[in-house]
């Protein structure tokens, strides 16, 4: 049998090359650990103030909440922006305790907060969420409705409503191209909201709460929050004046509408002496409360039977467009409001003097061209101020070529043509040299054109500083709409202080051109601008727009005014614009002035200018109806003739039971006041007539015939050539005898 052999196992020695890699290995591990120790020691010593703020920062949900943003004021203290209180619904989704509730919760705040129901579901679904936002900014009456069903409910535990800001503009619209607007996030986006944007905006503040590692929000027994107040805005002071505002917009607006003027309009009033803006309106303006809403009715219409891409371009154009500052913002052509500061240069220069001669043939050669006068035939012979009057463009083209280009452009820089005014506003227009002719460019032909305000182009507010200038003695001043800022507490931050940017022309200068612009509206050219009482001075200006007619083939125009009031101590300005009127006369001196003299007759009182009357104004000015009902008639009629009054007596009674017009109204001097002396007799009434193109002795034996008293306004010296444009009781309507209707009157002056 053959023996069995048991297999061997042969252990061989470490070679020389196992050690070698052995040691190799055990290097590699011990630079390894080295390397781990190494990046432990730098997190935990040198890097751990670092990475410990990382931990805290998973662990922990920061939250922002709005700061209360600054108030805007008017000169007068008066709200013209501020933020008003609303509340953030916040839901802790990990406190509702069963599915019953999340149920509960997502039927009825759906329909009260008016949200989306699944999205809400969904939010109480968060079960490891203490903070979700359920709806943001809900007023008052929606707060306490929706703070009795959390209280119904029992959920005080699962709702929280913090307080919270919204912007709201308590005038609507009212200032709004000025004021701007905020976004849905309370920032700026317009106006003086966007260029204040940083004292306004103040410091948000927070609400942590801790979160576990997963960066769920803790279990509710180790609930941790902390709110961090933030920093309340500062607020505006502005030299704005909301009742002065009120006026430039009310009678702007009526112009804007009744010219049809396709390009909106502007006014400016401004202190003269010191900048400070009192009123800057544009119409059409928005509400900027709803600043998205479009409030033109006519682009309403059109953006509504548009759809798609279309629609939306359209809405977008006309939302940008209704924002406009028009004042800061738009470049216009001056036209023959310019003709002041060509007067200033030349009177300044000594080139030019009130009885300087010239003669109007009805247009000027210059080179190969010639250009018109707007009065056809020419004006004749006439001096340097009755030039001024009547607006002769020839006799202005004359007074440019004798100064030549570079004194020309001297003055035109001067006047702040060529710059910014520096206004402290978001979006004045940018100016730049293609806007208008430098001095190498002044030839003769564009030298004589620019003459009288044509073929360049100035903002609004360029021009109503320029103004401004010619009135306070010859003082360039920077405009303004902030006057203070205000901390949180009510103390003054900031104070602006007037800045004289230089001096133009002499306070002699100044006084003279002053007397000439006062002669003009003194029955000249702009005496649609005459205020009785209040010696306004003043140019009317029309102009073409020659690129824009040029390129669209039409024949569009800016029909202006601007002057200053009282002539003799100027104290404010006011420039008058309406842009692209669609009326037949569309003359500055028929459209922009009379807008002007119903601004100014209202702000000059309340601004505490004290009028001073000539005689003859005295003699014409309207008398209060002194109280004589329950008087005996005699006694009556004596009371009236010593007021300059005349009288009806309607019955056949001894005694006044009833008077029209009513004790302390205003009706004209030897205008009738009606005396009732039955009651049977009180039903008697006249119809309206229709006072619209009639003159002022027309409208005198108009209202005779009908026994009504007229109240007139608007009229100059030269009374006998104005037309009635507007009535205030409608034409063809029943009244009393005895009723006042006010009348304002228009001298349809087809001067540029």
């Amino acid at each position: 049998m053959a023996k069995s052999v048991k297999n061997k196992v042969t252990t061989k020695a470490p070679t020389r090359q196992m050690w070698r890699r052995s040691i190799i290995v055990l290097a590699l591990m011990l630079c390894f650990c080295i390397g781990v120790l190494g990046k432990l020691s730098v997190i935990q010593i040198a890097e751990a103030d670092y990475w410990r703020e990382k931990a805290v920062q998973q662990q922990m949900s920061d939250n922002v909440t709005s700061p209360k943003r600054g108030t805007i004021y008017d000169s007068k203290m008066t709200v013209l922006a501020q933020s008003a209180t609303v509340w953030t619904v916040i839901m802790s989704p990990n406190s509702i305790k069963n599915q019953e509730t999340r149920v509960k919760i997502a039927d009825d705040l759906s329909k009260l907060l008016e949200v989306d129901r699944e999205k809400l579901y969904k939010k109480t679904l968060k079960k490891n969420s203490q903070y979700e936002i359920v709806k943001a900014k809900i007023e008052y009456p929606l707060r306490v409705a929706l703070s009795e069903w959390i209280q119904d409910h029992k959920l005080e535990g699962v709702f929280r409503i913090i307080e919270d800001y919204k912007r709201y503009y308590p005038l609507s619209s009212l200032a709004s191209s000025v004021l701007g607007f905020t976004g849905t996030d309370n920032n700026g986006l317009y106006g003086l909201e966007a260029y204040y944007e940083k004292n306004l905006a103040g410091k948000p503040g927070r609400i942590v709460t801790a979160k576990n590692g997963w960066g769920d929000d803790l279990d509710v027994k180790l609930r941790f929050e902390k709110a961090i107040d933030g920093q309340d805005g500062n607020s505006l002071v502005l030299t704005i004046d909301s009742a002065v505002q009120y006026y430039a917009e009310k009678y702007l607006e009526i112009a804007v509408k009744e010219t049809g003027s396709t390009n909106r309009g502007s006014v400016i009033v401004m202190d003269v002496d010191t900048g400070a803006i009192i009123a800057m309106a544009t119409k059409g303006d928005f509400d900027p409360n709803q600043p998205m809403t479009v409030t033109n009715p006519d682009l309403q219409t059109k953006i509504a039977l548009l759809s798609g891409d279309e629609r939306s371009a359209a809405l977008k154009k006309a939302r940008e467009e209704q924002w406009v500052n028009k004042p800061i913002a738009d470049f216009y052509d001056p036209g023959s409001v310019f003709k002041t500061f060509t007067a200033s240069m030349g009177i300044e220069e000594g080139t030019v003097n009130e009885n300087t001669r010239f003669f109007c043939r009805g247009g000027l050669k210059v080179n190969d061209r010639y250009i018109r006068c707007h009065k056809p035939g020419g004006h004749g012979s006439l001096n340097f101020a009755e030039a001024i009057s009547s607006s002769c463009n020839p006799a202005f083209m004359e007074v440019g070529q004798k100064l030549g280009g570079k004194l020309f452009y001297k003055y035109f820089n001067g006047f702040g043509f060529t710059e910014r005014t520096g206004i402290d506003m978001l979006s004045e227009s940018k100016v730049t040299d293609l806007l208008y002719f430098d001095e190498g460019e002044l030839n003769l032909l564009n030298l004589s054109v620019s003459s009288f305000g044509q073929n360049f182009k100035v903002t609004p507010i360029q021009m109503i500083a320029a103004m401004s200038a010619v009135a306070n003695g010859g003082k360039l001043m920077q405009p303004y709409v902030v006057q203070q800022v205000l901390d949180s507490n009510g103390n003054v931050i900031s104070n602006t202080d007037p800045i004289i940017k230089r001096q133009v022309i002499s306070e002699s200068t100044s006084n003279r051109v002053n007397k000439m612009l006062a002669d003009s509206v003194n029955g000249g050219g702009a005496k649609n601008a005459y205020i009785p009482g209040y010696r306004m001075a003043g140019k009317t200006g029309t102009s073409d727009k020659t690129d824009q007619n040029v390129k669209n083939k039409t024949k569009d125009v800016v029909a202006s005014f601007s002057g200053f009031a009282p002539a003799d101590d100027p104290r404010y300005a006011i420039l008058v614009m309406l842009d692209e009127p669609q009326t037949t006369i569309r003359f500055g001196g028929t459209l922009a002035a009379p807008v002007a003299q119903k601004v100014m007759a209202e702000a000059l009182p309340y601004l505490g200018v004290e009028p001073s009357y000539t005689e003859e104004e005295k003699a014409a000015m309207d008398r209060s109806t002194p109280n004589v009902t329950n008087k005996k008639v005699s006694v009556a009629q004596t009371m009236l003739k010593n007021s300059d009054l005349k009288y009806q007596v309607v019955g056949s009674g001894e005694t006044v039971i009833k008077q029209v017009p009513e004790k302390g109204e205003s009706i004209p001097r030897y205008g009738t006041v009606v005396l009732y002396t039955e009651e049977g007799k009180l039903s008697q009434t006249t119809t309206i007539p229709d006072f619209k193109g009639m003159t002022m002795a027309q409208a005198n034996v108009a209202a005779a015939n009908h026994k009504i008293n007229i109240q007139m306004s608007g009229l100059g010296t030269d009374s006998g050539e104005a037309k009635a444009s507007v009535q205030s009781v409608e034409a063809g309507k029943k009244v009393p005898l005895g009723t006042v209707v006010k009348i304002s009157f228009v001298y349809e002056d087809r001067i540029e």
